[in-house]
């Protein structure tokens, strides 16, 4: 009889376990160049021809745009430059756009492993937060468009959407 309690106990708890594991819901984006997974559900508003930025909303009315286009589509770009190197020169040159149109700018965490910078300018009503990226040959465009998250948490998604699209 003991066996058999254990057998059934065993039981319950496996199927509790297996039938309780949330998977991750996923959107994926074409961009220009390949697909990028979002984590959770995401609406198109719109997509950016001229830059491949396609705009994207969650029913919590987060806003996030995503690009993925070659690196050597970009002005910047410098054949003989590392990647994480060419990245910073992505981020000098936007950030340097907005500045000379009286936006503000600042650089909030940059990591040359991980070859990614996150910054931000204020659009005079919310901080737009932006991670640009390497990935492969491409440069990943991702922003955070948002008064309802820190920071923190605009910073924590977009290192989580570029870890799981480099």
């Amino acid at each position: 009889m003991n066996y058999f309690k254990i057998v059934l106990l065993t039981i319950c708890f496996t199927s509790n376990f297996i039938f309780c594991q949330a998977e991750k819901e996923f959107t994926t984006l074409k961009t220009n160049t390949s697909e990028v997974k979002i984590p959770g559900i995401w609406e198109q508003l719109n997509k950016m021809d001229d830059s491949g930025q396609t705009y994207m909303k969650n029913k919590e009315g987060i806003i996030i745009a995503v690009a993925q286009n070659p690196k050597k589509a970009y002005p910047t770009f410098i054949k003989t430059k590392s990647d994480y190197e060419n990245v910073y020169l992505f981020y000098k040159w936007d950030s340097d756009y907005y500045a000379e149109n009286k936006f503000k700018t600042k650089l909030l965490k940059e990591n040359s492993t991980l070859e990614y910078v996150i910054w931000k300018y204020n659009d005079n009503k919310l901080d737009n937060v932006f991670l640009f990226g390497s990935s492969k040959d491409n440069f990943l465009n991702l922003l955070v468009y948002t008064d309802k998250w820190s920071e923190e948490q605009k910073n924590t998604f977009l290192e989580e959407l570029y870890q799981i699209n480099k």
